[in-house]
């Protein structure tokens, strides 16, 4: 587990695991070892970390894994890693182009939008709040995308990296109610009265509190 030698790490430079791991020797052979490994506080910033990586780690004052940027022959770029001393299985360029070409995985190929990878990437994580990441729906480089995913979940907000909330659905908006025995209340907060059997329909949400969402009086059916 190396140190960060490299522009746009997101590892805090100290969080790790160990864990056995085998390695292949030339001739063929296996061996055990035990090895640290970087942890990371969520899967997006290992993902950043490793592409980061990949682009800007260096043997001396070159590059580690040479003309990997801009290579979009999914074939060569494994080539590259490997004789970059990635990983020691001597069956590893098969094995990652087998699994490419088995999942069809280059549909997620994007072209290259000539961006530099000399910033970390920065997530947006949707969730209902920032400490409870269990409710997390998703996380997302593209701010849109985030907002999309938040405006199809009842409660839920979009927080930058931070912490910080950077879009909450406003109000008024539109619900659909597909049973016929749904309880909602006259106002905002628990101490409201339930108004019972609420008939299937298209509602307009007028209000939210933190943690709940709740269909006001008067209703507005469409």
């Amino acid at each position: 587990m190396s140190g960060n030698s490299w522009s746009g790490s997101s590892w805090d430079g100290k969080s790790k695991y160990t864990k056995k791991t085998q390695e292949q020797n030339p001739d063929g052979s296996m061996v055990t070892i035990t090895a640290d490994f970087r942890k990371y506080p969520c899967i997006e910033d290992s993902i950043a970390n490793h592409s980061a990586y990949l682009l800007g780690a260096k043997n001396g004052s070159k590059l580690r894994y040479a003309v990997l940027k801009g290579c979009m022959d999914y074939k060569k770029a494994v080539q590259i890693i490997k004789a970059g001393g990635y990983a020691t299985s001597l069956t590893y360029v098969e094995k990652l182009i087998s699994i490419t070409e088995r999942w069809n995985l280059t549909q997620y190929d994007a072209k290259d939008s000539g961006s530099s990878s000399e910033t970390a990437v920065r997530w947006y994580r949707v969730r209902k709040t920032w400490t409870d990441s269990k409710t997390q729906k998703g996380a997302y480089k593209v701010l849109n995308y985030a907002k999309k995913c938040t405006d199809q979940n009842s409660g839920y907000k979009v927080f930058d990296a931070d912490g910080k909330v950077v879009y909450e659905p406003k109000v008024p908006f539109l619900v659909k109610v597909s049973i016929s025995n749904l309880n909602i209340r006259k106002g905002l907060g628990t101490g409201y009265d339930l108004v019972q059997f609420c008939l299937p329909g298209i509602y307009t949400i007028v209000a939210v509190d933190r943690v709940n969402i709740f269909l006001y009086q008067p209703f507005f059916c469409i």
